[in-house]
């Protein structure tokens, strides 16, 4: 069975996707940026408040962040990557996802400094 989960962020509706969605055992969580006030200059405080966002998204869906098996990474500039890999670490701690860090030339938004999409799977 499919669930599809939002969060009301501005780029659901106007693109038509789920913020995540689960099918048994498995969620996936779009790529997800800060929100609002943490739309600051600083990589760090992006990539804590987007991991935050997946946190709670993954609640919704029955999952945590000790069920993530595989992140993506997105920045705009690779000198953040100790930053943003500071956040994660923060976030994961022993959890140890697979994971992908790569630089592109922008987001959907140009605020956006870091976006990141993770993959769960939860034991039933």
């Amino acid at each position: 069975m499919r669930q599809n989960f939002g969060s009301g962020g501005p780029f659901e509706d106007m693109y038509g996707y789920s913020r995540a969605v689960r099918v048994g055992a498995h969620v996936w969580v779009s790529g997800s940026c800060a929100r609002d006030e943490a739309i600051v200059p600083d990589a760090y405080a992006q990539a804590v408040d987007a991991l935050r966002v997946i946190e709670r998204v993954l609640a919704e869906a029955g999952a945590s962040l000790a069920d993530v098996v595989r992140t993506t990474t997105y920045v705009t500039d690779i000198r953040d990557t100790e930053k943003v890999a500071a956040a994660h670490r923060r976030s994961f701690g022993d959890v140890l996802p697979a994971a992908t860090l790569v630089e592109v030339s922008a987001l959907a938004d140009p605020h956006y400094l870091v976006e990141i999409q993770a993959d769960a799977y939860v034991e039933e």
